[in-house]
């Protein structure tokens, strides 16, 4: 019986050596190679740690051109040394001036602000500064609500030369120590010495650490006070010094013995300059500097009793409204400032123009060569501003050592590289607009 021809696998297509069926796998078309090709170009496989290693390369050519750039911007600002200098000078005098002012205003600020309100004041009513008889300091500790009272005569001095200035407070050790407890006494038995030796002395530390002084030194200060002998010296045994935790920096006088004053001086013996008291309740202040005054009222030797905040800020009205002559004085400096600053840069734009072109000819773009411009603006006055500013910390570190004031604190440093940065930008902002919209055919053709 005949069944045909027979259909193996090999005459169907699957089998032979070619193309042999196998299960679960599709044979491979020219069709479905293609698009497998094409798919592993669009979507590549990713290599994670090759990406890493472009990232850093990428940060890495970013700092290579940010460091590029500063020869570009130190060749700027030493093209012409002199107008650089000049920028500098300018800047230098002007934040001088203004650390110094600004370092001497707030620092009255704080120590009018940092006065105590249980402590009075009580002197001439006719003028302070206009002597009063030491008796009434035994009057004063009569008061009601009164729990301390002491007394200084005050003057000044210098110490070997001019300029080297001391203030000298002559109290009763016993009784000036209690009215002020901010006031820490090393060592311990100083207070003691001081009694006890006629001439001796406790020196602030900042007066110490000025002149080189130590315990046991003798120091001479020469004042307008004339001693009975008709001369002008006043010796000192140092045999302690304090410090006024409340405020370091004020820690200046030289507390002496009145009695040693008052025997020796010439004129105006057994008077005083102030009377203080410590009271018990603050906020009787008015009630028992009324009373003090009451107690002297129609008198030949009337009185004005004042707080410690009221006494500083009536010292503080000699002088004027300080705020508005510092802000006045400074603002006149700036305004001068910026228009030398930005006049100058203007200057240095015009003769570097063909050289600006050349830049954005190689490439730079107009807003890279506006920013060289104002970093060049800016690096000159933050150099000059950190110049003067240090200047008037040093200026203001010998008039602490005189008055016991000023500094440049961390507020003032901050506000001073503030106005830096803000002068610079608004200085040089017509220079850099003008690198901005400079257009390299016209530069070179006027070259």
């Amino acid at each position: 019986m005949s069944h045909g021809p027979v259909v193996t696998p090999a005459a169907m297509g699957f089998g032979g050596h070619e193309g042999e069926y196998k299960r679960g796998q599709p044979s491979e078309t020219p069709g479905r190679a293609a698009r497998s090709q094409a798919d592993k170009a669009e979507y590549p496989p990713v290599d994670f740690g090759r990406k890493i290693v472009d990232g850093q390369e990428r940060r890495d050519a970013r700092g290579q051109a940010t460091v590029k750039f500063i020869p570009l911007i130190w060749a700027g600002i030493v093209r012409k040394r002199s107008r650089s200098i000049l920028i500098l000078l300018q800047v230098i005098i002007a934040f001088t001036l203004f650390g110094v002012l600004q370092g001497l205003n707030s620092g009255i600020k704080q120590a009018v602000d940092g006065t105590h309100a249980d402590r009075l004041y009580v002197g001439s009513r006719m003028q302070l500064g206009n002597p009063l008889p030491a008796s009434i300091v035994a009057r004063l500790a009569t008061v009601p609500g009164v729990t301390a009272s002491t007394f200084r005569i005050q003057f000044g001095g210098f110490y070997q030369r001019q300029g080297q200035n001391i203030s000298i407070a002559g109290t009763d050790p016993a009784t000036f120590l209690p009215v002020y407890p901010e006031l820490e006494v090393s060592p311990k038995d100083a207070v003691k010495a001081l009694q006890a030796t006629q001439d001796a002395a406790l020196v602030g530390v900042e007066t110490m650490r000025t002149y080189g002084w130590k315990i046991g030194d003798r120091v001479t200060v020469q004042t307008p006070i004339v001693r009975k002998d008709g001369t002008r010296n006043w010796p000192f045994e140092i045999v302690g010094t304090y410090r006024n935790k409340d405020n370091p920096e004020s820690s200046v006088i030289l507390i002496a013995n009145y009695r040693y004053i008052n025997e020796s001086r010439g004129d105006g013996r057994d008077t005083i300059l102030l009377g203080t008291v410590r009271i018990a309740d603050p906020t009787r202040a008015t009630v028992i500097g009324d009373a003090i005054d009451a107690m002297f009222a129609n008198s030949p030797n009337e009185t004005l009793t004042q707080s410690e905040h009221e006494l500083a800020q009536s010292q503080l009205s000699r002088i004027g409204d300080l705020d508005l002559v510092v802000h006045r004085i400074t603002a006149a400096a700036f305004f001068v400032l910026l228009f030398s600053t930005g006049a100058l840069m203007m200057q240095s734009i015009r003769e570097r123009t063909p050289e600006l072109a050349v830049l954005k000819t190689f490439g730079f773009s107009d807003v890279l060569v506006m920013a060289l411009i104002l970093i060049e603006t800016i690096v000159l006055c933050v150099a000059g501003a950190a110049v003067g500013l240090w200047i008037a910390s040093r200026v203001l570190v010998f008039a602490r050592a005189q008055i016991g004031l000023g500094s440049v604190s961390d507020i003032v440093m901050i506000a001073g590289f503030a106005i830096a940065i803000g002068l610079a930008l608004a200085g040089g902002a017509i220079p850099a607009w003008r690198g901005l919209r400079l257009r390299v055919v016209d530069a070179l053709a006027d070259r």
